[in-house]
């Protein structure tokens, strides 16, 4: 009795002493963005609801040498356990996740939200389930603008600009309107500026901000022409080394930070927008022909998504029909 009391208690200890799971996550954005901010404090509380069991390094600005475009390749091959990524930059891989920045075809961060609980997320769940990976939290970046060096009030004006684009959908959309599309991802958009490689770029005041646009541009254009989302994802590999009450408390901690972390995505749009203002850059909100004149572009855009990616008419279309949008097939 005293042999199998001691073999119990020593099985006990060997548990509660176990060495912590250590896990790497990457990001490509800067210490700048709440993106960031908002993973450094998921890791600190994972350790928390864990007791330490769960402890994750952050390593943001793409230090790791995995870019955007880069993560779920990455995630895929073990290189880290995390990462954060844009859903628009993996579209080569799974296209679906590429929906939610189909030009104007969401309004506003509402909208957005909307699309996820009720159309969107098991998609989204399944495009990362196919690489073995797991979804924990989306947050998505706030309002977009286009950056530029010049001033007109119809789309006309800026044909040929060349501009940095964020997807296959932006660069279609540019290319459309008459523009000359580059897409790259963010950390290469400043060094492009520099060098003259464009004239203009796409992205949320954020980005703006962080990267201090006002340095090579000076007019941002409230076009809100699309909505982009960032997915914290980990690896199978690392998610089912966990015990199975580790697992729970990081998926409980996941579901109570989301919805403060788009309050966040919500807040900064106005936050930045000040700042772009107080380092000389002028906002201007579009001109209503220039905004026709991209809703007419963008609109033949959500069919043609739909007929190159499979099952997307089953989301697209309840959605539409719930935001009061005409359908698919209607005449515009």
């Amino acid at each position: 009795m005293l042999a199998a009391t001691a073999f119990i208690t020593l099985s006990l200890s060997k548990i509660g002493t176990q060495a912590p799971r250590h896990w790497d996550m990457s990001l490509p954005w800067s210490l700048a963005e709440y993106h960031t901010t908002n993973a450094m404090r998921f890791a600190d509380e994972a350790a928390t609801v864990t007791q330490g069991r769960v402890q994750i390094t952050v390593h943001p600005g793409a230090v790791l040498g995995i870019k955007g475009p880069d993560s779920l390749r990455a995630l895929g091959n073990n290189v880290v356990a995390m990462a954060e990524m844009a859903g628009f930059q993996q579209t080569g891989s799974e296209p679906i996740l590429g929906l939610e920045a189909l030009p104007f075809l969401v309004d506003d961060l509402e909208e957005l939200y909307l699309l996820y609980r009720d159309f969107l997320r098991p998609d989204v769940e399944a495009a990362f389930a196919r690489h073995d990976l797991k979804l924990l939290y989306l947050v998505p970046w706030p309002n977009q603008y286009l950056y530029t060096r010049q001033r007109a009030d119809s789309i006309a004006g800026f044909k040929g600009l060349k501009v940095r684009t964020l997807d296959k959908n932006t660069t279609d959309f540019m290319e459309r309107l008459g523009f000359t599309p580059i897409q790259m991802p963010s950390p290469d958009v400043v060094p492009a500026l520099a060098s003259g490689a464009i004239d203009a770029t796409m992205t949320s005041a954020t980005t703006g901000v962080a990267q201090k646009y006002w340095e090579f541009l000076d007019t941002a254009y409230a076009t809100n022409h699309n909505w982009a989302s960032n997915m914290m994802v980990v690896s199978n590999v690392a998610w089912d080394a966990l015990s199975k009450e580790d697992q729970a408390a990081l998926e409980a901690l996941a579901r109570r930070l989301e919805p403060e972390f788009w309050a966040i995505a919500k807040a900064d749009d106005a936050r930045t927008r000040e700042i772009l203002k107080e380092n000389g850059m002028a906002i201007i909100k579009p001109s209503a022909i220039m905004m026709e004149e991209m809703r007419a572009v963008a609109r033949p855009m959500w069919q043609d998504f739909a007929d190159t990616v499979r099952g997307t008419d089953a989301i697209l279309e309840p959605y539409l029909a719930v935001t009061e949008r005409p359908s698919l097939n209607a005449a515009p």
